[in-house]
């Protein structure tokens, strides 16, 4: 099995992956029970986690979802205020709960997509660094970090230099052959 074979096969197992929990994803939870124990208190947590950064001497942060919707892009799973906002014709037409709904929507026209595609895209792609980022900017300030991310938002790579970035999953800036004809984006 050649090594193009090989990481199609792993991305299609991806995305089946993704689509049968996209439910519990949806709503927040985790398709695997992660541990047993208890949580700290949060105070507690907040007090580790600043003893960990202040001895840490290089740090690898793991952001996903939650770290954007935190600071508002709360708009890819719920049908919130934001979503109303940013997607008002399409919610009213087809009430759509979260602009991954549209995504995953078979629609009549490709210019109806298109215009789906180019709201969501200048939704993510002219959103201010959401706050949590520049907490994190602050946080990791004077250190040695790296960020793997699974966002394609590009709130990751509006806060911090992109050789400290891997967006894993891709990143809402660029556009590829979806057959793969080409390694041009």
């Amino acid at each position: 099995m050649n090594k193009q074979t090989m990481y199609e096969q792993l991305v299609i197992q991806t995305q089946m992956n993704y689509s049968q929990y996209y439910g519990v994803y949806a709503t927040g939870g985790t398709a695997v029970k992660l541990t047993d124990k208890k949580p700290l208190p949060y105070e507690e947590q907040i007090q580790l986690f600043a003893q960990k950064i202040k001895e840490a001497d290089h740090i690898i942060i793991g952001g996903a979802s939650g770290l954007s919707a935190a600071g508002g892009g709360d708009f890819y799973y719920t049908d919130s205020p934001s979503y109303k906002k940013h997607f008002a014709k399409f919610y009213e037409k087809y009430g759509f709960k979260g602009a991954f709904a549209g995504m995953r929507h078979h629609w009549e026209s490709r210019e109806e997509f298109w215009g789906y595609l180019a709201t969501f895209l200048n939704t993510t792609l002219h959103a201010e660094i959401r706050q949590p980022y520049k907490d994190l900017q602050e946080i990791l300030k004077d250190k040695d970090y790296f960020i793997v991310t699974t966002n394609q938002d590009t709130q990751a790579i509006k806060a911090f230099p992109e050789n400290k970035v891997a967006q894993i999953q891709g990143d809402h800036r660029f556009f590829q052959c979806s057959i793969q004809c080409t390694d041009d984006v």
